[in-house]
């Protein structure tokens, strides 16, 4: 039996049997990692309050050849801020369930693992502008994953582009792509493409090549928003193939108008 010892955030965590349960985190050095937290839905345990969803912990574990033990666990940071607000628990459950849902057990991903802590906290301490930030981390978990959007070069011929002021974007082929390329492909782009204004483009690198660095400088419309918005969910539905349970309930509290 190899013990670890890593940096951990808590993704979700579920019952098992009476008093334990299984704890799923994302780790700095071992990617996502599954453990049982022995007791801790006793009373007296004082370990129920520090594996909560989003908390920021180091964490000792026992790998067993079955299902790993966690043996000891210290709170590093406590994101209660994220759990005691609706809207902002919303979109932290989002952002958990996409991470863990494209991580890979017991393989290490540090960009990812930075890019979720960065999120956590980005939403945590926002007054506003929550949806920028969801539209930021989902062009950056597309990057971390090496699904970048192309943006210089045609996605089908490879020619570089000049920008236009109608710019063809095809989510299937991953990026933009040329004028004469869209003619031979228009009946293809009408289920798989988005026109994109020059703003839009310039908007996409920014976020792509400057992550959290561009949200001071994000100013777009609410059309604007809304079509970067859907782009950055197709391109994630299909490249990624993901279908989140959270996105059911963020999408209900963003048409609250609550955010």
């Amino acid at each position: 039996m190899s013990i670890i010892r890593t940096e951990a955030i808590v993704l979700k965590q579920f019952d098992l049997g009476e008093a334990d349960k299984i704890i799923t985190f994302f780790t700095k050095d071992y990617g996502k990692v599954r453990a049982v937290a022995k007791g801790v839905r006793k009373s007296r345990s004082s370990m129920s309050g520090i594996v909560l969803p989003f908390n920021y912990n180091l964490v000792t574990i026992y790998r067993g050849k079955s299902i790993d033990r966690i043996n000891q666990v210290r709170n590093i940071f406590s994101f209660n801020r994220l759990r005691e607000d609706l809207v902002k628990m919303a979109y932290a459950s989002f952002v958990a369930e996409a991470v863990e849902k494209v991580s890979q057990e017991n393989q290490a991903n540090e960009a990812l693992f930075a890019l979720l802590l960065s999120t956590l906290h980005k939403i945590m301490v926002a007054e506003e502008g929550l949806p920028y930030i969801e539209l930021i981390f989902k062009i950056s978990l597309l990057v971390v994953l090496g699904l970048k959007p192309q943006l210089d070069y045609c996605a089908i011929c490879n020619k570089k582009l000049d920008y236009w002021e109608r710019n063809f974007f095809h989510i299937q082929q991953g990026g933009l792509i040329c004028p004469e390329c869209f003619q031979d492909n228009q009946d293809e782009f009408r289920l798989q493409g988005f026109i994109l204004s020059v703003k839009m483009v310039k908007t996409l690198t920014n976020i792509i090549n400057n992550g959290f660095k561009s949200l001071a400088a994000l100013e777009l419309t609410e059309r604007e928003y809304r079509q970067l918005d859907q782009l950055a969910n197709q391109f994630i539905k299909y490249h990624l193939e993901l279908q989140l349970k959270s996105y059911d309930f963020l999408y209900m509290i963003k048409n609250l108008g609550e955010t």
